[in-house]
């Protein structure tokens, strides 16, 4: 059995359940003072979902698992500065509007630290794009990379300090969502 986190979100989108090992787990992944139980509990899911084209992909995920009373399933990625977390994310509804989010990791891989994920670490102005599902960093519109490759090929430790994310989608995991939801639809 895999280790799981989940939170609840009840019919307007408020997180209003967390999993006993969220601190833990926020806490080991340099989380900030805003994922901390206190902080997250009563407030919106979209307080603390970011990039207008992952929020806009869950608004899809949430309405249509509403809709359609079926639960969808898709992998994704939560990684730390020093690990790479594979997932699986089910999202789960409930007769009365809530959903329940349930995040079981399937592998760790551990790698060495990396600046630009670790929060409170200085950053310039700039942005680069990180896909919120698979963590991979946007090159380009069409390639995108692991961060240790990205980190190579955009020269990023020649730079004073490193640049700020932004989260998008890359083309490959929106396509298995979408995928997933069609199956939802049907």
């Amino acid at each position: 059995m895999y280790e799981t986190y989940s939170y609840k979100v009840d019919k307007n989108d408020i997180i209003v359940e967390v999993s006993e090992n969220w601190r833990l787990f926020a806490e080991q992944n340099f989380g900030v003072p805003t994922c901390l139980p206190e902080n997250v509990l009563g407030s919106s899911l979209w307080n603390h979902i970011y990039g207008l084209e992952t929020k806009y992909l869950y608004k899809i995920i949430l309405e249509k698992v509403r809709k359609n009373k079926r639960r969808v399933s898709f992998p994704f990625r939560c990684d730390s500065p020093e690990k790479r977390r594979f997932l699986r994310l089910s999202i789960i509804p409930i007769d009365d509007g809530s959903i329940n989010f349930i995040s079981e990791i399937i592998k760790e891989e551990l790698r060495e630290s990396v600046d630009l994920l670790r929060p409170g670490k200085e950053k310039s102005d700039e942005f680069i794009k990180m896909c919120s599902m698979c963590k991979r960093i946007a090159i380009t519109d069409i390639e995108w990379e692991e961060v240790e490759i990205a980190i190579k090929k955009m020269k990023l430790f020649e730079m004073e300090f490193v640049p700020q994310l932004t989260h998008g989608l890359c083309t490959s995991c929106y396509q298995v969502a979408m995928a997933e939801l069609e199956g939802v639809s049907k």
